[in-house]
């Protein structure tokens, strides 16, 4: 194999690519239908040592549901700290101060968006473990994975999107609208008024300032319900 990089004959340009990968949280499924629970399972990740061991440091750590190469992104919202300590007081007020048991979807095979899908999933699982959560891992072929996520039949899900045009609207309506949930794309299934409001606000218009403003209130909405 030969590192391009290191190759002074060559001139090697990057550019970021328009795609992010995510663990989706099944919001119909309990106890992840309190936001408090879904708060207290971001902050009891280990993002650093995850980007490290999965990704050898070659991606961005995800703040928002779609990358800061796309316009319209909020850099104004902060990524949840990692703090096991504020994780457990967040699962005592949700009413769980021993935890709960819950699963991890994945599939087998690496891919750009999850170079190790099962490692990932591990990594998760053991800190979630450190806060009282009880992790399952389940490793599922793709397609079985897909039509499962799709009837809405996971807890948590190891998953990923890459935008065909770069528009905000292309993570926006697939993942996070309403009509999404009926169609099975919306891995997280949630269905808030407010914010499919503002989705469609964002797309019903050409004037960009207008549309930035429907998608940084979206991404507001988003991260505060730590979808």
């Amino acid at each position: 194999m030969i590192d391009a990089k290191k190759d002074k004959s060559l001139k090697v340009s990057e550019t970021p690519a328009f795609m992010t990968a995510f663990v989706a949280l099944n919001t119909q499924k309990k106890p992840l239908d309190n936001p408090k629970v879904r708060q207290a399972l971001n902050e009891a990740f280990d993002r650093t040592t995850y980007m490290k061991t999965v990704f050898d440091n070659t991606a961005t750590q995800a703040v928002n549901p779609y990358p800061p190469n796309t316009w319209s992104y909020d850099k104004n919202i902060a990524a949840y700290k990692y703090s096991p300590d504020d994780a457990k007081k967040l699962l005592a007020d949700a009413g769980f101060p021993n935890g709960f048991e819950t699963t991890i979807c994945v599939h087998p095979n690496g891919s750009v968006l999850n170079p190790s899908p099962k490692a990932g999933a591990e990594l998760l699982q053991a800190d979630l473990a450190k806060i009282g959560v009880k992790a399952q891992v389940k490793v599922i072929e793709w397609g079985e994975l897909i039509k499962e996520a799709k009837q809405g039949q996971h807890d948590m899900l190891f998953m990923g999107w890459a935008s065909d045009n770069g528009d905000p609207d292309n993570y926006l309506s697939p993942l996070f609208s309403c009509n999404a949930v009926k169609s099975g794309i919306n891995f997280a299934r949630y269905c808030d008024l407010q914010l499919d409001k503002l989705i469609a606000d964002g797309k019903t218009t050409a004037d960009v300032a207008k549309r930035t403003k429907s998608y940084t209130d979206a991404q507001k909405i988003i991260h505060d319900q730590a979808l």
